[in-house]
């Protein structure tokens, strides 16, 4: 999907929301590239798992790479996403949104996470510039 800048907000919102859903659907699958397509390079994350600013994609994937892997890693089986709201002011968007991660085999106990997602338009489509999540129950 690309998320057309001329687009009335209404649409963009439909689409941020879309690329939202798309990237949490991607990691439940195991599959880093369709997140890349959303994210700007020089986008800035507070994770949840991490204490410190992770700065660009290459940050990202460091991160991504330090979560426990293997047999004995809780694995992610489910993310409910929900309570969007997405505000669009010209060429920035503020998408907020709650979503709640479940485990397989009851590895770890289900997470209640908010998320702020900053959206900015570039002449390649709108790109995430900042995301911060932070658990509220698990």
């Amino acid at each position: 999907m690309t998320i057309d800048a001329t687009q009335h907000p209404d649409a963009v919102r439909t689409l941020i929301w879309d690329a939202v859903q798309e990237m949490y659907a991607a990691h439940i699958a195991g599959d880093r590239a369709p997140s890349a397509r959303y994210l700007h390079e020089d986008m800035t994350i507070w994770d949840s798992e991490e204490e410190p600013l992770v700065h660009g994609t290459a940050g990202l994937e460091a991160l991504r790479d330090r979560r426990p892997t293997g047999p004995g890693a809780p694995r992610v089986c489910a993310i409910d996403v929900e309570e969007p709201v997405i505000d669009v002011w010209e060429d920035v968007a503020l998408c907020r949104h709650v979503f709640h991660v479940h485990f397989a085999d009851g590895a770890a106990p289900s997470q209640t996470i908010r998320n702020t997602g900053v959206w900015r338009r570039h002449p390649q489509g709108w790109r995430m510039a900042h995301n911060h999540e932070d658990v509220v129950r698990g």
